[in-house]
């Protein structure tokens, strides 16, 4: 699978610093070459000496943060989720209650189509094939999802919703759904056609949460 995205460009070369600063600019600009590797080529065709053309490097650059493709691979799925997390967090920046319950699902999509996102879906797909990937990646995407069921649930409790157990359906509909228009964005390139499935999610949730906000504490599904 291959994204058909404008990718990350290509990092800047190590700034001057301490060795502790080049250490972590060299590690960045490889994981940067590596997300913009994955969304232009997929995961099979991204090789370690791919990434180290992209990034400008050595071989001992890319041994000695990442001796593997899969210590790489997940060391970008970890920078993927908790860049998508920032992102979500500084979009949803000085808006409160509602506001901000509603706003979630619009910036996450935006995170969701951005390349670290994009990178993070090549890397799930894979890991049920890549039986070394698939044995260390669950953990970081748990990591990523709890912690997102968390923030939507505390949001949601804090506007008065207190039926849990519809919200985390609603969590896993949405991230099945913005997951599943990601990859079909990968392959068609259709950005508009895919914000137009947004919005109707998007409406569906107004309805939802005008439910759950008036349905008195009273769960809507049976657990």
């Amino acid at each position: 699978m291959t994204a058909n995205v404008t990718p990350t460009a290509r990092s800047a070369p190590p700034a001057k610093g301490t060795q502790a600063e080049r250490s972590a600019s060299m590690r960045q600009r490889l994981l940067d070459s590596a997300i913009t590797c994955l969304c232009r080529v997929g995961y099979a065709a991204t090789t370690t000496q791919l990434v180290m053309d992209e990034a400008g490097v050595s071989r001992g650059a890319m041994l000695h943060h990442f001796p593997t493709k899969v210590d790489l691979v997940i060391a970008v799925g970890e920078y993927a989720a908790s860049s998508q997390n920032r992102y979500v967090r500084t979009k949803l920046e000085g808006l409160h209650g509602l506001d901000r319950y509603l706003a979630i699902t619009p910036a996450t999509w935006e995170a969701v189509c951005q390349p670290p996102a994009l990178a993070l879906v090549e890397i799930m797909v894979a890991s049920r094939s890549d039986q070394a990937l698939g044995a260390r990646f669950p953990d970081v995407i748990e990591r990523l999802q709890t912690r997102q069921l968390n923030d939507v649930c505390e949001l949601a409790l804090e506007c008065g919703m207190k039926d849990r157990g519809t919200i985390e359906r609603m969590v896993r509909l949405h991230r099945a759904a913005m997951r599943g228009l990601a990859m079909e964005l990968m392959f068609s390139g259709d950005r508009a056609g895919a914000d137009a499935s947004m919005e109707l999610l998007e409406w569906y949730k107004r309805i939802l949460t005008g439910n759950l906000v008036t349905g008195l504490g009273e769960p809507l599904f049976e657990t």
